[in-house]
Formats: C-alpha cells, sequence, structure tokens
C-alpha cells in the first residue's frame, strides 16, 4: 500500500548572516496511515522546517513531497499558494507549540473554526464531543487567555483533530508544559489521533514521548 505522506531528496536552506546554511539535506520520510512518526534532535536541526515542508508552509530548495489527499496523491512542490491553503484545510491539523489559538474566540469557536472553513459544520458533534473527552466541556465559553497552559494545548489538539484530517504534524506540543501536563496532552494526542486512523508526524526534545511513537527519525542539523 501507498504510504499517505512520501518525501523524497528534500533539502532546504536559508541566509544566515550572509551565507547559506543547510538545514535539511536529502532527506527522505515516508509515514503511512495510522502511523505516528517522531522526529527528534537537538534545537536547531531541522524539525520544525521540515514539519513546515511537509504542510506545505514553506517551499523546499529540492526533492518532492507527495501526500494522499483522499482518492489522488498531490505533489505539494507543485502546488500554487491557493491550491497548498485548500488542502491543508482539508487535509492537514498542525498542532503548535504556542497554541496559536485566536485569542478574541471562545474555546468553542476556535475548535469549530476549521470546519465552517471547510464546510463539514456536520463534523460539529463530534468536535465538540472530543473537548469533553479532553476534559474540557466546562470551558467552551471561555477564552485562550482564561486557560492554563495545558488547556490551551488541549484545545490546540481538538482544533486540529475537529476536521477529520488525514495528516497531523505536532511542533513540540508539550514544550511549554510542566512534565504531568505533558504526559497527559501526549497520552490524550496519540488516543485521538489513533481513534482517527491519521497520520502523526511529531517534533519533540523528549525521548519519552518519541518512544510513544511507532518509528523515530532523527535529525542532526
Amino acid at each position: 500500500m501507498s504510504p499517505l505522506l512520501e518525501a523524497r531528496a528534500l533539502g532546504k536552506s536559508f541566509l544566515d548572516g550572509g551565507e547559506r546554511r543547510v538545514v535539511i539535506d536529502a532527506l527522505n520520510v515516508t509515514v503511512g496511515s495510522g502511523e505516528i512518526l517522531a522526529l527528534v534532535g537537538p534545537s536547531g536541526s531541522g524539525k520544525s522546517t521540515l514539519l513546515n515542508l511537509l504542510a506545505g508552509l514553506q517551499r523546499p530548495d529540492g526533492g518532492s513531497i507527495h501526500l494522499d489527499v483522499g482518492g489522488s496523491v498531490v505533489a505539494l512542490q507543485d502546488l500554487g499558494e491557493a491550491q497548498l491553503t485548500r488542502i491543508r484545510r482539508r487535509c492537514v491539523g498542525y498542532v503548535f507549540q504556542f497554541f496559536n489559538l485566536i485569542p478574541t474566540l471562545t474555546v468553542r469557536e476556535n475548535v469549530l473554526l476549521p470546519l465552517e472553513l471547510n464546510g463539514l459544520m456536520t463534523f460539529a458533534g463530534e468536535a465538540l464531543a472530543r473537548l469533553t473527552t479532553l476534559g474540557l466541556d466546562h470551558r467552551l465559553d471561555d477564552f485562550p487567555a482564561h486557560l492554563s497552559g495545558g488547556e490551551r494545548q488541549r484545545t490546540a489538539i481538538a482544533r486540529a483533530l475537529a476536521h477529520r484530517p488525514r495528516l497531523v504534524l505536532a511542533d513540540e506540543p508539550t514544550g511549554n508544559l510542566d512534565h504531568a501536563n505533558a504526559e497527559r496532552v501526549v497520552d490524550l494526542l496519540v488516543a485521538q489521533v489513533r481513534s482517527l486512523s491519521c497520520a502523526l508526524v511529531l517534533a519533540t526534545h523528549s525521548d519519552v514521548i518519541a518512544g510513544r511513537a511507532d518509528r523515530i527519525l532523527r535529525l542532526d542539523g
């Protein structure tokens, strides 16, 4: 069976102080449906850059990224910005380290926003039920500023999964949480991803969290 996501000979570099610094060089990545892949490595090793490439938020200097969007496979590097935006909205869920919740929207509104953008309000009941599973049913009408760090990250997870994405990307989702909250957030994220049978690519500094994955990809920078 073909992988859900396949990147071949991926390369990315940036200008740093007038010199070009190679962050990712000839990297191959494959992820199947229902699989969890952990990206580990020191700061600056390219974990966040790789996630952004896989999401189509940045373009590679070389190589290819193919994503099964359901019924067809698209080459992300060949698409225009409008096409990439449509694919991200429908097929990709992103959990950011710093939550990226919209401060003027309540928990409920943040989570339902992807459904409104995709015309998928039929999933609203499931999305709100997930908030109950994540222990946020008493926070539906609260704004992000009134939530703890763990509650914000759980809201971000619920938002990322609301539209049933095929691919979930998580960039250090426990980086701003204490140990107890970090373990709980990872447990909930893994359980929810498994229940949807989507793929998860997770960047982390923690070997304990990486140990929850099916495979580990180590980046050395």
